[in-house]
């Protein structure tokens, strides 16, 4: 025992033990050192907004933000946006994420794909009007035919003015005119109040209601049409409101959503006096 005592307090095991702690400590340094250079630990940055432009101004941009990306080529074809161009960033824009991140980065494809015609014959326009929006098909106008039914789609015409055959290929965003059954007398519809709607829900709307998309105005620079806002409409809303159907409705669209807001009227005995 005395032996052992005196070994452990000897030149050589302190020796031994000193350079043991040191190079432990050297160890832990390092890890601790390459780890915060690799996971640039507490370095963040903001994910720069890069949808709808072009792949090579959206890789520069990422590139000069210090983060890395990989392109996945997207099946779903986006009406609207350039082919190529960025449809989706994940993490999504302004996001912060750490320096070196990895971006995902779907982008339009760049050939347009085909789909089939889905069967519309003696079908209710509002469900050939959702069939062909999951196809990424245009619906321009509604021709009212008339008829003994109402509301059914007897023929569907493509861009060019030829029959459109049900089950044949067509690339997506291709334009349709739909002629619809209108029963055997004149009919009315109710107006909708579109005020607020995206330019695209109320194109929808309009169509749901049997009624067509008249005049667009725009004021202002929007960079995206589908996405705007009604700010206003003609003939304006009103409760009950009919127009014949088939009527067209002008649209005014603004890119600011708090314009288009119109706050329901107070009643007459909460006004302050």
């Amino acid at each position: 025992m005395k032996q052992w005592i005196l070994f452990l307090f000897s030149k050589t095991f302190l020796r031994t033990a000193l350079f043991s702690v040191l190079g432990v400590l050297l160890v832990v340094a390092g890890t601790l050192w390459w780890m915060h250079s690799t996971t640039q630990h507490g370095k963040t940055v903001a994910v720069p907004d890069i949808r709808l432009l072009p792949l090579i101004e959206a890789t520069e941009a990422l590139e000069a933000a210090g983060l890395t990306y990989e392109v996945i080529d997207s099946t779903h074809y986006v009406p609207g946006v350039k082919e190529g161009a960025v449809v989706e960033v994940f993490p999504e824009a302004y996001a912060e994420v750490k320096l070196g991140r990895t971006l995902f980065i779907s982008t339009n494809p760049s050939a347009l794909p085909k789909y089939p015609l889905p069967n519309y014959k003696d079908q209710l326009v509002s469900y050939v009007l959702s069939k062909f929006q999951d196809k990424g098909f245009f619906v321009d106008s509604l021709i009212l035919i008339p008829d003994l039914s109402h509301d059914l789609v007897l023929k569907v015409v493509d861009e060019d003015g030829a029959m459109a055959q049900e089950q044949a290929l067509f690339q997506t965003g291709s334009h349709f005119t739909l002629y619809v059954s209108g029963g055997e007398s004149d009919r009315n519809a109710f107006l909708p109040d579109l005020i607020g709607l995206t330019f695209a829900q109320a194109q929808q709307t309009l169509m749901t209601y049997s009624l067509n998309l008249g005049a667009t105005i725009i004021e202002e620079e929007i960079n995206d049409t589908a996405g705007a806002f009604v700010l206003r409409q003609f003939p304006e809303f009103k409760m009950d409101a009919e127009v014949p159907v088939g009527s067209s409705v002008d649209l005014w669209l603004t890119a600011d959503s708090s314009a288009a807001y119109v706050p329901e009227a107070l009643p007459v005995n909460s006004l302050p006096q």
